[in-house]
C-alpha cells in the first residue's frame, strides 16, 4: 500500500506541474485540491476515503475544465487580438 501512494503522489505532482505549464492561474481550484490530495497520499497513514473524495472532486473539476478549455482558448485569443492580454 505503501509503494501505491507514493507513485499516486508522484503522479499527482507530475500532474502539478503540467497543470502549472498549461493553465497557470486559471486552474488553481483544481491545483489547490490535487495539493491535498498529494499531502494526504504522502502521509504515513493516509485516509483512503478522504483520499477517494478528494480524487473524485479533481475528476469532476477536470472534467469541466477540460469542457470549457475550448472556449477558454478562443477567449484568450480574441483578449490578445485586441491587446487585452
Amino acid at each position: 500500500m505503501a509503494k501505491e501512494m507514493q507513485r499516486l503522489a508522484a503522479a499527482i505532482a507530475d500532474s502539478l506541474k503540467q497543470i502549472e505549464a498549461d493553465y497557470g492561474e486559471e486552474a488553481r481550484e483544481i491545483r489547490a485540491k490535487l495539493v491535498e490530495a498529494r499531502a494526504e497520499a504522502e502521509k504515513h497513514e493516509p485516509n483512503g476515503t478522504k483520499l477517494k473524495a478528494i480524487l473524485a472532486d479533481c475528476r469532476d473539476m477536470m472534467k469541466s475544465f477540460a469542457a470549457l478549455d475550448p472556449a477558454w482558448r478562443t477567449i484568450q485569443r480574441v483578449a490578445r487580438l485586441v491587446g487585452l492580454d
